[in-house]
């Protein structure tokens, strides 16, 4: 697990004290906390540590720190960011089998794109988690499916005896946009970090023969829906701005 730095903790206690005192609030002012060197250096950490392997580009952690090295691929970065030309790359769709037989599609945002998620969500973050109930689970730091199973646990030990267990048939691939976008835009205010999501949204999805073919299959300006799983997962310790 890492620790971020204390600066980083102090802007992020900071965001989330102030969404929780005004419900209301919309943020603005955002995108200069993304690239910010502590921050595009911790979130390289982050992405590192989760081990994934490289998108439709090929490269590798290995390939940066033995070329460029990671200082520069981060400078790089921070430049493309802050000058406001950075795009984002096709992210790569890949296969994994389930245990019924079937297929589960993930996407692979290339590690450069990785990098620029995870920055903006260590900014945006505490915004929103402000705003999540106790009982809410899903994709959030150090909570995992483990939890509600032991709240279940808990409820029938206590005298519940009904649980009802739902599910939404490809919710990531039928997300729209818009609903999405405008549930943003509901606590931020900064154009530039809509702008940011709304192309990791739209990006075109690639796959790759085994021959190293790439074939477009999806994604791309014209997509009102859907967003690839397999982006980012959690790696730090308890956030601390909940302090």
């Amino acid at each position: 697990m890492l620790t971020p730095p204390e600066t980083i903790r102090t802007l992020q206690r900071k965001l989330y004290r102030k969404a929780k005192q005004e419900p209301a609030c919309r943020f603005h002012a955002l995108y200069d906390k993304v690239y910010r060197a502590d921050i595009l250096e911790f979130a390289y950490r982050l992405v590192r540590a989760n081990k994934g392997s490289a998108g439709i580009d090929g490269v590798t952690f290995e390939a940066i720190e033995e070329n460029e090295g990671a200082p520069a691929f981060i400078g790089e970065l921070a430049e493309a960011l802050r000058n406001k030309t950075y795009n984002p790359d096709p992210v790569k769709r890949v296969m994994i089998p389930k245990s019924d037989g079937s297929q589960r599609p993930l996407g692979i945002p290339t590690i450069r794109d990785r990098v620029a998620q995870m920055a903006t969500k260590l900014v945006i973050e505490p915004i929103f988690e402000a705003d999540f109930c106790g009982i809410s689970y899903g994709f959030r730091p150090k909570k995992s499916a483990h939890d509600p199973v032991d709240d279940v646990a808990d409820a029938m030990v206590s005298g519940h005896t009904e649980v009802i267990d739902a599910d939404l048939s490809k919710y990531f691939d039928t997300i729209p946009h818009a609903n999405l976008m405008a549930t943003v835009a509901e606590r931020i205010c900064d154009g530039e970090i809509l702008r940011l999501i709304q192309m990791w949204l739209k990006a075109p999805i690639m796959e790759m023969d085994k021959d190293g073919t790439k074939r477009n299959i999806g994604g791309g300006k014209s997509n009102r829906k859907g967003t690839p799983q397999g982006g980012l997962s959690e790696a730090s310790d308890k956030p601390p701005y909940r302090k």
